[in-house]
């Protein structure tokens, strides 16, 4: 059997047990210490000892919460400057350090998180254009309906998918609903869903201590009951402000309007930053002018400061969760809908297949969770609606494109893909533009005539393209096969191991590679 089948068969043995599963782990106020493994099998999470059963005729639902909290367009070195969720979530928990958000762009990422399913499977491309936007979702096609159906309570807060407004039709599933329906990317001025009330309004209130705020409010309100709980809050910080459809730097908190007065954003020091050599390179960094360092400069110190109120907003829900008895009962996720470039490729912005870019922070903390731990496992967003459903014992109602990280969670070795499906969407044409894929070596991407090969071992700062390169032809080969795979799988399928890849010729003594 070849080896992709085998891993196949272990991916889709996986997705059962995600879709049959019973409690993954229990709601307690025990310390997570005391647990010890729950029945049988890798894909569940521990008990504590004295868990109670699932509710049955009045008892209380042992099965954990699960609160998902997520930024806009966040690097992954930013967290270097939020003391707080590193304190509480990492330091506490497990730090993905390879996650990358797989279609690096706020509507396509944000529709992989309420579906599990890339966007060639559930519609949605691009921000706009035919095949972008919330329009391109069809709103009974959501995660929260499976934990709905498996005696959850679901809430949403925040930022949903682009285009979103109160005349839209409500997503499926959610017990709560509550997402920004007007002047959603102007930070002071704006209005949010409010279940089946008229919109809540709010001028000169500061868009993520409301967020904050709100999802506390709805913490507060699912404890008073026995069922556990789904809640995504899902932040506006630190995307730029929309002023008369003009990009701006976010604004800030007031009392984080003089902060980070001297800090200097780490892609100034990255060798890609303003390259010479950008002829080779494709075509969003071809012909380019050089990002202006005080530009960078200046976006970088706004998006800190607008990132502070984020912050304050994760303490604020530890401190919610720990004082309705929810905390120990809790997995708290922490990532990015994408990452950023600043300046890196003489490129600001996202929407592109390079490092800064596909690059997120993703922390979680939880019962059964080992704190201050690391994995090199290379997760990604569409990962997480399968491994959400596996924790909680909820049955998809789809195949999702993802796959459960709960061993990992746990702290065992779990066998994974070895290739990850990349992409990038448009506003025009057929919805795609870049579309690749990316190994623990290689970043290889296509967009018609237009490619791109990065070896990451041997020029980690992907400043060579090596498409053209006669010593590189039998790795693009091999990664141009299992791109053509990728692009169209679904299920299980997108989550094969192809195996080794060819090494590049080395050219002989005394030529030039």
């Amino acid at each position: 059997m070849q080896a992709w089948m085998r891993s196949g068969t272990a991916v889709l043995a996986a997705t059962l047990v995600v879709c049959s599963a019973a409690a993954g782990l229990a709601r307690s106020s025990e310390p997570v210490s005391g647990v010890v493994p729950v029945a049988s099998g890798t894909d569940r999470l521990p008990v504590p000892p004295d868990a109670g059963p699932v509710s049955r005729g009045g008892s209380r639902d042992t099965r954990p919460n699960v609160v998902f909290v997520m930024t806009d367009d966040m690097r992954d070195d930013d967290l270097r400057w939020m003391p707080e969720t590193r304190r509480l979530i990492a330091d506490r928990g497990l730090d993905f350090t390879d996650a990358v958000s797989p279609h690096p762009l706020c509507c396509p990422a944000r529709a992989e998180l309420v579906t599990g399913q890339y966007a060639q499977n559930n519609g949605v491309q691009h921000n706009a254009g035919p095949f972008g936007g919330f329009q391109a979702l069809d709103p009974t096609h959501e995660v929260s309906s499976w934990f709905g159906r498996a005696g959850y309570q679901t809430g949403f807060v925040g930022k949903f998918l682009n285009g979103y407004t109160a005349a839209d039709t409500r997503p499926s599933g959610w017990t709560h609903w509550d997402a920004l329906v007007s002047g959603v990317y102007d930070y002071l001025d704006f209005s949010f869903a409010d279940d089946d009330e008229s919109p809540a309004v709010f001028e000169d209130s500061y868009v993520t201590d409301v967020i904050a705020e709100r999802t506390n409010d709805t913490v507060r309100r699912f404890a008073r009951r026995d069922e556990p709980f789904l809640l995504y809050s899902w932040h506006l910080a630190p995307h730029y402000r929309l002023d008369g459809g003009k990009p701006v730097p976010p604004p800030s908190a007031p009392r984080d309007a003089d902060r980070f007065a001297d800090a200097m954003p780490p892609s100034l020091e990255d060798p890609s930053f303003n390259e010479r050599m950008v002829l080779d390179q494709p075509r969003p960094f071809r012909n380019r002018r050089e990002a202006d360092p005080q530009v960078v400069i200046e976006e970088h110190r706004a998006r800190l400061r607008a990132l502070q109120s984020v912050d304050r907003a994760v303490a604020s829900l530890v401190d919610t969760l720990r004082e309705t008895g929810e905390l120990e009962s809790t997995v708290i996720v922490f990532t990015s809908d994408n990452g950023y470039s600043l300046g890196e490729h003489r490129f600001i912005g996202k929407n592109v297949l390079t490092d800064p870019v596909l690059q997120v922070p993703l922390l979680v903390r939880g019962p059964g969770i080992a704190p201050g731990t690391t994995s090199e496992l290379p997760v990604t967003l569409v990962d997480l609606p399968a491994t959400f459903a596996a924790i909680a014992g909820a049955s998809p109602s789809w195949a999702v494109d993802g796959t459960s990280v709960v061993p990992t969670l746990r702290g065992l070795d779990q066998p994974f893909r070895d290739t990850t499906l990349v992409q990038t969407g448009d506003d025009g044409g057929d919805g795609w533009a870049y579309r690749g894929v990316r190994t623990d070596r290689y970043l290889y991407g296509v967009n018609g005539a237009d490619a791109f090969l990065y070896d990451d071992d041997l020029d980690p700062d992907q400043l060579v393209n090596r498409i053209d390169d006669p010593a590189y032809a039998s790795v693009r080969a091999a990664l141009e096969d299992r791109r053509s795979s990728l692009i169209t799988c679904a299920g299980w399928l997108c989550n094969q191991t192809f195996g080794a890849l060819p090494e590049p010729v080395t050219p002989p003594t005394g030529q030039d590679q």
